[in-house]
């Protein structure tokens, strides 16, 4: 038994208050010896291993909180005065009491693992905030505290005087050849308690005090569809069935065979952002965690992969879990590996690709040497489809049809339904089972039954439902069953942040709480997003380099209106919009919960910038330097990605809807400054920087310039006029800019603002390019390639597509009056409505396009193959049947006819 002497307690804590007070620090020391002491073992009975143990952890918590009440006393004076010793004495108990100990010498050679260090720092913080310790000072005491812990166990361990208290302990400590052994087995305990928990941790919430929801009580089962989501949907003239399956139990059965060929090894899970890639990975490894089972999760955000992919994996892991899992492996139930976020590594530029084949090839490797012997370790590989994509295409690994599983929504689209099976499974709408896990008792609010695409849309995602659940909190159901979309609901979850942030103190009326400029509090945040965009992750990135990024732009000063701390302050500024500060594998790093929401306000910061770029006049009077070389630092290092595009696009429209003048006068100006850039260029960046670097920095801050100005255009009441560059370099220009087709850049969503007009654009790839409305009137086209090309409404008349790659090209609507198509590809092109008066289309093939209400006037369609394509009788004049090849579907009315 272990007893506490009060009198030697009380004499210990009132010297050092005393011996304090007179700021006398050095006759305090001795108190730490007389604290130490006030515990005893009982006399009668040798003390115990467990409670040896427990004396000393102890005797070293009192030695601790003394040593730092006496160092602390000039910053923390109250409580070096108030200290209770026989408050402490009841709390130091209390935390120890129910602390077991797994003795092991291993076990105490890393005191942040220690079972009771936790408590005790609980403990002090309570003490601290009894004791009315500011609130600047509480966080590097604390730390001071845990650093003194360990010195204090150090001295305590070699005290002669209570050697025998500790005799059972140290022959408990003894080194055994099974230590390593029980070490790891600890670790591993532990690290499946911390996946189990993960699952009913708090999520993040506006208002915590009105919305407490762990995943756990959120989760919803997932559908999934097995094989490649990017596969041709048709196949042999009939379309492909997809199989529908549940994405939790299949995991599981996966997981938990016992009987893996090679090739069944690896699981590719993607899906859309906020689908639930990352909740069912969550979800997953609690499950097996439960179950005692080996599995590790890893979010790909935390690891720095162009650094060495394996040896970040590893630093990871010994961090994360203890130890090398992989060293040794045994046979039996194999170990999972989850890798979450491929989306990280997959972003265009900046040599990703290089970088997740490199990491992909690599890991296929060393799956293929822990597997020598037979299956050791699985592998499920997280991402959104572009990622998941790459990783199959470029690694060579889970190209199996039974690898590859993609998440999808709550609910599939009617019209996407009869393309999987089984179709009770694809008919299932679970947006209401999500609402009642919210809610048991009244389920999906009425307001959000209505039929509103903007709103259906948004309750077809879990991560999606749980910001409208906190909107409804916030505003009530009928405010937010009027939300437009995702920018929208985005928008209106940074507008209530800010409204807390900026909130004035309640009851004096006093602005003595946070309350510097809102829109300062709005470029802090943007430039936390930037920071992450810039790291080229939209996600993680080092906190130094967030608040370096705040220093760059003049707003370090104004984290002092949050808190004196910089810790703190931080802190503050980063839980209030879905962002958090946690330790990495080497520093620590800030973190959206989501990417998105970096994304929203990466846009956010880019809108900021628009109204600050020289007008027309001045573009013509050379006074631009100064505006591009801003333009430069904030898009330069990055590349504009489709999502963020999305949200520019969007915050460029609510700003329109504003200040519609305001929007026409940056899209005017903008759209000068773009031609000066693409015809003279950018100014060189201010840096040793290397000449591939500084094309790779230009060629972004332009296709986000680019992005800038469509986005304008698409916005514009009337149709702007279309930019012209000079002719010379327009087809380099659009090369270099939209890049090839593997990169899939999202400035292919914006040639359509440049006048075409007799551009030569032979054998370019446009494959997937929006060029809605382009005028294209006599430009050669020859051996383009159109294939999946958005050509609605555009202007073709004269036209050289001879030969060109077109299809499944949107042709709705489109001028091709006399334009050559000779021995164009138009398999499953989408003519309705198009004009093809005396077009010349010899040769051209044909199949299955749709050709409804297209106008053949004078048409020339020697050999063209029309097998299955959709006419009607009286489109074709009996010349042009006759010459046609195989007109198969073509209704004449008149059944003789071949």
């Amino acid at each position: 038994m272990v007893a506490v002497e009060r009198v030697s307690l009380a004499r210990a804590f009132g010297k050092v208050a005393v011996d304090l007070a007179d700021l006398n620090f050095g006759s305090a020391i001795k108190g730490v010896i007389d604290a130490t002491g006030a515990f005893k073992a009982d006399p009668k009975t040798p003390p115990t291993a467990e409670e040896g143990a427990k004396l000393l952890l102890q005797r070293a918590a009192y030695a601790a909180a003394i040593r730092i009440i006496q160092a602390e006393a000039r910053s923390a004076p109250v409580m070096a005065a108030e200290a209770d010793p026989q408050e402490i004495e009841a709390a130091i108990l209390g935390a120890t009491a129910e602390t077991s100990f797994e003795l092991t010498e291993i076990a105490f050679t890393d005191p942040e693992r220690w079972p009771g260090l936790a408590a005790l720092l609980t403990l002090f913080d309570w003490f601290m905030r009894v004791c009315a310790v500011p609130d600047d000072k509480r966080l590097p005491i604390r730390r001071a505290f845990a650093d003194a812990l360990p010195l204090a166990l150090a001295g305590e361990w070699r005290n002669a005087e209570r050697e025998k208290d500790y005799q059972a302990l140290r022959a408990a400590l003894e080194p055994t050849p099974f230590d390593p052994a029980a070490q790891r087995s600890l670790q591993w305990n532990a690290y499946r308690d911390r996946q189990v928990k993960a699952m009913d941790a708090p999520l993040r919430a506006l208002s915590p005090e009105k919305i407490r929801c762990s995943l756990n009580d959120l989760y919803v089962p997932l559908r999934a569809a097995v094989g490649d989501p990017e596969a041709p949907e048709w196949t042999g003239g009939e379309r492909r069935k997809r199989p529908l399956v549940w994405l939790d139990d299949t995991l599981y059965d996966w997981a938990t065979r016992m009987d893996h060929a090679p090739s069944e090894r690896i699981r590719v899970l993607s899906g859309e952002p906020g689908a639930g890639k990352s909740s069912a990975c969550m979800k997953l490894a609690a499950r097996l965690a439960a179950d005692k089972r080996r599995v590790l999760l890893v979010p790909l955000t935390r690891l720095n992969i162009a650094r060495g992919a394996l040896e970040e994996l590893a630093r990871y892991l010994a961090s994360d879990l203890g130890h090398d899992p992989f060293t040794p492996l045994s046979a039996g139930e194999p170990l999972l590996l989850i890798l979450d976020g491929l989306d990280e590594l997959a972003k265009s530029g900046q040599g990703a690709t290089v970088l997740l084949s490199g990491f992909i090839t690599d890991l296929g490797q060393r799956l293929s040497e822990w597997n020598r012997e037979g299956t050791r370790v699985l592998l499920l590989l997280a991402g959104r489809p572009g990622a998941a994509g790459a990783a199959v295409a470029t690694g060579a690994i889970g190209r199996g049809e039974e690898a590859r599983l993609h998440v999808l929504r709550y609910r599939i689209a009617k019209y996407d339904r009869h393309g999987y099976e089984p179709q009770e499974l694809a008919d299932l709408d679970q947006r209401s089972d999500w609402w009642y896990c919210f809610d048991p008792v009244g389920g999906m609010p009425e307001s959000l039954t209505r039929h509103d695409p903007h709103i259906e849309s948004l309750t077809e995602q879990p991560l999606l439902n749980w910001l409208l659940a906190q909107i409804l909190t916030e505003e009530g159901p009928e405010r937010a069953a009027t939300i437009s979309g995702v920018h929208d609901l985005y928008t209106r979850l940074f507008d209530h942040v800010l409204d807390r942030i900026h909130r004035r103190s309640e009851g004096d009326g006093s602005t003595e709480a946070i309350d510097p400029i809102r829109d300062r509090l709005e470029q802090m945040l943007e430039e936390v997003a930037v920071a992450a965009w810039h790291a080229g992750t939209d996600r993680a990135v080092p906190l130094s380099a967030v608040e370096k990024r705040l220093d760059d732009n003049r707003l370090a000063g104004e984290l002092r209106h949050l808190s004196e701390n910089t810790d703190a302050a931080l802190t503050t500024l980063l839980d209030s919009f879905f962002c958090r500060a946690h330790q990495g594998v080497e520093h620590r790093l800030v973190e959206f919960t989501h990417k998105s929401f970096g994304q929203f306000l990466t846009a956010r910061r880019l809108v900021r910038l628009l109204p600050e770029m020289p007008n027309t006049q001045e573009v013509r009077r050379n006074r631009t330097d100064a505006a591009l070389k801003d333009w430069l630092e904030l898009c330069g290092p990055a590349v504009m990605d489709w999502a963020t595009y999305s949200f520019l696009s969007a915050q460029v429209a609510a700003e329109e809807s504003r200040h519609p003048l305001e929007v026409a006068r940056w899209r005017d100006a903008l759209s000068s400054l773009l031609v000066e850039c693409l015809e003279t260029g950018m100014p060189l960046p201010d840096s040793a920087m290397r000449s591939r670097a500084s094309e790779r920095l230009v060629r972004n801050a332009e296709i986000a310039m680019l992005c800038a100005v469509a986005a304008m255009f698409s916005v514009s009441a009337e149709k702007p006029v279309p930019i012209r560059i000079d002719s010379a370099i327009l087809a380099a220009t659009l090369h270099r800019l939209i890049g090839p087709m593997i990169e899939w850049s999202a400035a292919r969503d914006t040639i359509h603002i440049f006048d075409l007009t007799g551009a030569v654009l032979m054998d370019a790839d446009l494959s997937g390019a929006n060029l809605t409305g382009a005028n294209l009137t006599g430009a050669n086209l020859t051996g383009a390639i159109l294939m999946d090309t958005n050509l609605l409404d555009a202007i073709l008349t004269g036209a050289n597509l001879s030969r060109a790659h077109l299809t499944g090209a949107d042709l709705t609507g489109v001028d091709l009056t006399g334009a050559d198509l000779t021995g164009a590809d138009l398999t499953g092109a989408d003519l309705t409505g198009a004009n093809l008066t005396g077009a010349d289309l010899t040769g051209a093939n044909l199949t299955e396009a749709n050709l409804t209400e297209a106008n053949l006037t004078g048409a020339v369609l020697n050999g063209a193959i029309l097998t299955d394509a959709n006419l009607k009788p009286g489109q074709l004049d009996p010349n042009q049947l006759a010459a046609c090849y195989r007109p198969q579907k073509i209704e004449t009315g008149d059944e003789t006819n071949p």
